[in-house]
């Protein structure tokens, strides 16, 4: 019979999330790994197996957590155009605030690893089209509401996308939230009604 284990393994992935965010994979080694879960190297492989299994784990986790509770303000908000609004303060503030002042985890391992690892490439494009389908979802809403200027809608989507993309690049240079509210307003401004 296997030793129990005696460590809270929800606690050790973010731990490990955190780690790979602030640093990226390749950076990240697993002795970085075990000092950041505060777990010797034989519990970190038991629980979690390679580092490439744990950091899947993380963006697993990532996924489910951090992106999930963004992507919900964008789908539950009465207005499509606050739901927009109301994702990019909150993306701002995380980025000018909170761990996005690393990027986004989704971002910044899709620019290491995605041209060299399909399963990986395959995560991120996942990633992104939830993203963009909760931004067409939003835009449909909004157009329907008469809230944006003629001709945008759903199709604009993934323009946001790559605002978002760009603004979580831009985030590790820690450019401050004038400048990222400026472009969260601008990208924004092209496509919202000046009614609204």
């Amino acid at each position: 019979m296997g030793r129990t284990r005696t460590f809270d393994v929800g606690e050790a992935l973010a731990a490990a999330l955190d780690t790979f965010w602030e640093r990226g994979y390749e950076a990240t080694s697993i002795q970085v790994l075990c000092q950041a879960m505060d777990l010797q190297p034989g519990s970190v492989y038991a629980a979690f197996g390679s580092k490439r299994d744990l950091f899947v784990a993380a963006l697993k986790s990532y996924a489910e957590t951090v992106s999930a509770e963004a992507v919900e303000r964008i789908n539950t908000a009465a207005s499509g155009v606050g739901g927009l609004r109301d994702y990019f303060a909150h993306l701002v503030d995380a980025m000018v605030d909170g761990p996005r002042r690393w990027g986004c985890l989704v971002t910044n391992s899709l620019v290491e690893l995605a041209e060299r690892d399909p399963e990986l490439a395959g995560m991120f494009e996942q990633h992104l089209a939830n993203l963009r389908t909760s931004f067409a979802g939003a835009l449909a809403r909004a157009r329907a509401a008469g809230e944006l200027r003629p001709g945008a809608g759903p199709d604009s989507a993934p323009l946001l996308v790559a605002v978002v993309q760009g603004m979580n690049v831009l985030a590790k240079t820690k450019p401050g939230r004038p400048a990222l509210q400026a472009i969260a307003d601008t990208a924004l401004a092209g496509l919202v009604s000046t009614q609204d």
